[in-house]
C-alpha cells in the first residue's frame, strides 16, 4: 500500500481529535459553563471569537510560513501539546479570565495542529487522487464531530464537565502524539517515492507548474483568484460557525432535550461525512469551482428549514442538508487553493486564508448572540447566515485560475 494512505490515515486520526472532538463538543459544555458560573451567552461564546482574532492571525500565518520550511509533522507536534494542556487547563479553571486563556492555547493548538498542516500533508503526498484522500482525512472531522457531542453529554452527565474536559486532553497527550511521530512524514521523497505512490524513474502525472506553484505570497496577494476564495470561504465558513455555535443552545431554547440536541447535532456531523467522501470523489472529476458553488448552496439553503414550524422531525432534514454541505465546504477549500496556486507556498497561502475564514467563524458566533440577546429570538441571526452562505457561493463563481483561463480538473 502507497504510505500516502498512512500518511492520510494519520491526518484523520489528527482531524478526528483536533477539530472533531475539540471543535464540536465545546458547545455541549457551553450550557454547563453558564449554569456554574452564570456568563451569558457572549460571553461563553466570545472565548472563541477573542482567541480567534488574537491568536489566529498570529498563529496561522506563523504556522503557515514554518510549514513551508520546517514541514507539517514538527509543527503538528508542536500544536498537539498546545491543545492538550489547554484541556486539562478548563479542568481546574474558576473564572472567565481563565476560560478565555485557555482558549487562546486551544486555539493556538487547533491552528497550528489542526487543518493547515494536515491540508499541506496531503497535498504534498497526492495529486491525481488528491480529492479523494483529502475528502477521506477530512472524514475524521466528520467521525469526531459525529461522536463529540454524544461523548461529551454522556461524560458530563456521569463524571461532570471538568473530568470530560482532562479526558479530551488525554486523548490528545497520549494518543495523538505517539501516532503522529510515528507515522507522518512530510513529503514523499522523504522515503524515496513520488505522489500517488507513481513509480521512481517514471515521468511524474503532475505538471511542473502545478508542483512549483507561485513562488512568493506576495504574487499570490495580487490576483484576484485569491481574494475571492478568501471571500467565499470567509462567508461560507462564518455561516458554517454561526450555526455550529448557537445549534445546541437554539434546539434547547425550542424545546429539545439535551441528549435530543445532541442527536440533531451527530446526525449533521454525520451528513458531513457523507458529503466529504462525495465531494472530495467529485472535485477529482468535476471542476472544483462548480462542486465548491454546490457545497456553499448546501450550507445556505439547509439554514431557513430552521424556520419550521413543526421543528422536532424537521431538524433532522436540517441537519442532513447542512452537514453535507458543512463537510465538502472545509474539504474543497484548499484543493481549489493548491489548484490555482500550487505547492511552492502552500503552507502560508493557507495559512493566511484559514487566519481570514476563522475571523468569520469566530465573529459570526458573536454577532448571533448578541442578535439572540436583543431580540430573544433567532430568527434575523438565520437570515444573517443564509444571506453569507449565498455570497461565498457568488464568490466562488467569479474565480479564474490565475495561470489558466478557467478552473479546469484537476492538472
Amino acid at each position: 500500500m502507497f504510505y500516502g494512505w498512512r500518511v492520510a490515515a494519520a491526518s484523520f486520526a489528527n482531524l478526528f481529535v483536533i477539530v472533531g472532538i475539540v471543535y464540536y463538543s465545546f458547545p455541549v459544555f457551553y450550557a454547563p459553563l453558564i449554569e456554574e458560573f452564570g456568563w451569558n451567552r457572549a460571553q461563553v461564546t466570545a472565548g472563541f471569537a477573542y482567541s480567534i482574532v488574537i491568536i489566529g492571525p498570529l498563529f496561522g500565518i506563523t504556522a503557515g510560513f514554518l510549514i513551508d520550511r520546517f514541514g507539517p509533522r514538527r509543527i503538528v507536534l508542536v500544536g498537539l501539546v498546545f491543545a492538550g494542556m489547554a484541556f486539562l487547563g478548563y479542568g481546574w479553571m474558576h473564572s472567565l479570565w481563565v476560560y478565555y486563556l485557555f482558549y487562546f492555547l486551544q486555539t493556538a493548538g487547533y491552528v497550528v495542529a489542526g487543518p493547515i498542516p494536515n491540508q499541506v500533508l496531503i497535498s504534498n503526498w497526492f495529486n491525481r487522487f488528491r480529492g479523494r484522500a483529502m475528502g477521506a482525512a477530512y472524514v475524521g472531522i466528520g467521525v469526531g464531530g459525529a461522536a463529540a457531542p454524544l461523548i461529551a453529554q454522556f461524560l458530563i452527565q456521569h463524571v461532570g464537565w471538568r473530568w470530560a474536559m482532562r479526558a479530551i486532553a488525554g486523548s490528545v497527550l497520549l494518543v495523538l502524539i505517539p501516532i503522529t511521530f510515528k507515522l507522518v512524514r512530510n513529503r514523499p521523497s522523504d522515503l524515496g517515492l513520488l505522489p500517488d505512490g507513481e513509480p521512481v524513474g517514471e515521468t511524474p502525472t503532475r505538471r511542473p507548474a502545478a508542483l512549483e506553484g507561485f513562488h512568493s505570497l506576495g504574487d499570490v496577494l495580487r490576483t484576484p483568484a485569491f481574494w475571492l476564495i478568501a471571500l467565499g470561504s470567509f462567508m461560507s465558513i462564518g455561516a458554517i460557525g454561526g450555526v455550529i455555535q448557537h445549534l445546541v443552545l437554539f434546539l434547547r431554547d425550542s424545546g429539545f432535550s439535551a441528549d435530543r440536541a445532541a442527536g440533531v447535532a451527530s446526525v449533521l456531523l454525520v451528513s458531513s461525512i457523507v458529503g466529504r467522501v462525495i465531494m472530495g470523489w467529485a472535485a477529482d472529476r468535476f471542476p472544483k469551482k462548480y462542486v465548491m458553488i454546490a457545497a456553499c448552496l448546501f450550507v445556505a439553503c439547509a439554514v431557513p428549514i430552521l424556520y419550521s414550524s413543526n421543528l422536532g422531525s424537521m431538524a433532522y432534514v436540517f441537519a442532513a442538508i447542512f452537514g453535507f454541505g458543512m463537510g465538502a465546504d472545509y474539504m474543497l477549500i484548499p484543493l481549489i487553493t493548491a489548484q490555482c496556486f500550487g505547492l511552492r507556498s502552500l503552507g502560508r497561502i493557507m495559512g493566511v486564508i484559514i487566519t481570514t475564514d476563522s475571523m468569520g467563524q469566530a465573529f459570526a458566533p458573536v454577532v448571533v448572540g448578541h442578535i439572540f440577546d436583543v431580540t430573544k429570538s433567532y430568527d434575523w441571526a438565520f437570515l444573517l447566515l443564509t444571506a453569507m452562505g449565498l455570497a461565498g457561493a457568488l464568490a466562488i463563481a467569479f474565480i479564474k485560475d490565475p495561470r489558466r483561463p478557467e478552473i479546469a480538473n484537476e492538472d
